[in-house]
């Protein structure tokens, strides 16, 4: 099994320096600019550790894996898990639903302050697209394990685009502050509408 670790990490690390960093010095963009940049790619490197990892490269462990799991694995109907969490005595469900609509907050949050010139239909079409990639990697996986090793859930994509569409929001709150302290000098204003 391939997990999210060390060697994981450290080539996450690489392509952060050699892609990223080095781009972003030889550019001389302002140091805030790389601190939210490098922000946003750790971002990204957590949501592909909790969502796509743990790989199974082990043949029997994906047989375990079919023998074991034997609930359905995939919801396409909306908003059907969201009413488990009125259910009594699911808890579980709560901690879902509250996690995947915050699991989307700081992208909202960090797009407009990486890239000031983006606007809130970019910032809703990544959210949308982030979300149902990894949808759908969910759903490659358990097609090639064939065994239900990841959920699929339509209201896991309404969620988390909800939680991009809140930070968003956020971001416009804090923006005059943000303003103020001097960490966002884009002229134009991105408008909801």
């Amino acid at each position: 099994m391939l997990r999210f670790s060390g060697l994981v990490m450290t080539i996450a690390l690489l392509v952060y320096i050699v892609f990223f960093l080095l781009r972003w010095l030889k550019r001389r963009e302002k140091l805030e600019m790389i601190i939210f940049k490098t922000c946003l790619y750790v971002y990204v490197c957590g949501v592909i550790k909790f969502t796509i990892f743990p790989l199974m490269l082990d043949a029997p462990l994906i047989e375990d894996t079919k023998i074991y799991v034997t609930d359905s694995y995939m919801n396409l109907i909306p908003f059907n898990s969201i009413r488990e969490m009125f259910m009594p005595g699911r808890g579980y469900a709560t901690f879902q639903i509250v996690a995947n609509f915050i699991l989307f907050v700081p992208l909202g949050m960090l797009l407009p302050l990486c890239y000031p010139k983006m606007t809130w239909k970019s910032v809703f079409a990544i959210s949308i697209f982030a979300t149902v990639g990894i949808e759908s990697a969910q759903l490659i996986q358990d097609l090639i394990y064939q065994s239900p090793f990841k959920f699929v859930d339509i209201d896991d994509v309404i969620l988390n685009f909800s939680g991009g569409v809140a930070g968003f929001l956020v971001f416009l709150l804090c923006r005059p502050l943000l303003k103020k302290v001097g960490l966002y000098y884009y002229k134009k204003t991105p408008k909801i509408f």
